[in-house]
C-alpha cells in the first residue's frame, strides 16, 4: 500500500533512506559527499514535518505490513529529491508504483497540462530514472561531494 507519510512514520522514512544510501550510493561518494547527504535527511524533524505540512516537500511511503519498505520525496512539486527501496525488495516494481503515484498526483492537480520533472540522480539509479522516462541534461556532476547526473522527464 502506498499513502502520504505522516509525521509519526516521518522517521522510519528517514531511515530507510540513510539505510539504503549507504548500503547502495556512499561508496561511490566522498567523504563530503556522504555528510552532505547525512545532512540533508538529518536536519530536524520538526523542520521537515514543516516542509510537508507547508507542501513545500511531498513524502510518499510504499508500506508492507504496516512497515516502510520504499519511499519517494519531492521539493517545489516536480523535482523528485529521494527515491529509496529496501534492499530486501529490489526488483519487485516498487520504485515503479511510488513514482506512478507521484506522477498521478500531479497530473490530478495538473489536468491536461504538460509539466517537467526533474532529478538528480546518484549514478546508481540513472537506468531506473530512464525506465521512468527520464532523460539526462548533462553529463555526471558533483556539487557539495554528491555525484548526480542531472535528468528530466517532459509529462503531458
Amino acid at each position: 500500500m502506498i499513502k502520504k507519510i505522516e509525521n509519526i512514520d516521518l522517521e522510519a522514512a528517514i531511515d530507510l533512506a540513510n539505510q539504503v544510501f549507504h548500503e547502495f550510493i556512499a561508496d561511490g561518494y566522498t567523504e563530503e559527499g556522504r555528510q552532505t547527504f547525512t545532512d540533508y535527511l538529518d536536519y530536524k524533524l520538526e523542520e521537515m514535518a514543516e516542509d510537508l505540512e507547508s507542501g513545500h516537500k511531498k513524502l510518499w511511503g510504499f508500506y508492507e505490513d504496516n512497515r516502510i519498505i520504499g519511499v519517494i520525496g519531492t521539493r517545489d512539486r516536480f523535482h523528485v529529491s529521494l527515491m529509496f527501496v529496501d534492499k530486501n525488495h529490489h526488483h519487485q516494481g516498487i520504485a515503479r508504483a511510488l513514482f506512478d503515484t507521484v506522477l498521478a498526483d500531479l497530473k490530478s492537480q495538473l489536468p491536461g497540462k504538460f509539466f517537467v520533472m526533474t532529478v538528480n540522480s546518484s549514478p546508481y539509479a540513472v537506468e531506473v530514472y530512464r525506465r521512468f522516462g527520464f532523460e539526462a541534461t548533462a553529463t555526471e556532476q558533483v556539487n557539495k561531494g554528491i555525484r548526480f547526473v542531472p535528468m528530466k522527464l517532459t509529462v503531458c
